[in-house]
């Protein structure tokens, strides 16, 4: 199964990986901390991809706002 990966702490996407089979519980996939198996929309030149976790949600938002998710610095 396909999984796609973010920072914990900012949401930020840092790319795709699959579950490992080896940590299926009951016929299911354990997925880690920090992954989701949400498809990311489409970013764009100049957006960054970052996961809301409340939400359970991808927000496509543009490199120069304010507050940079890579890094928590001002974009």
């Amino acid at each position: 199964m396909k999984i796609y990966l973010f920072n914990p702490e900012t949401g930020a996407y840092l790319g795709e990986d699959f579950a490992d089979e080896a940590l299926m519980k009951q016929g299911k996939y354990e997925i880690p901390p920090g992954a989701t198996t949400i498809a990311p929309p489409e970013g764009g030149r100049g957006h960054i991809l970052v996961f809301d976790v409340v939400a359970q949600c991808w927000e496509v938002r543009s490199h120069w706002d304010k507050e940079d998710p890579v890094d928590g610095h001002p974009g």
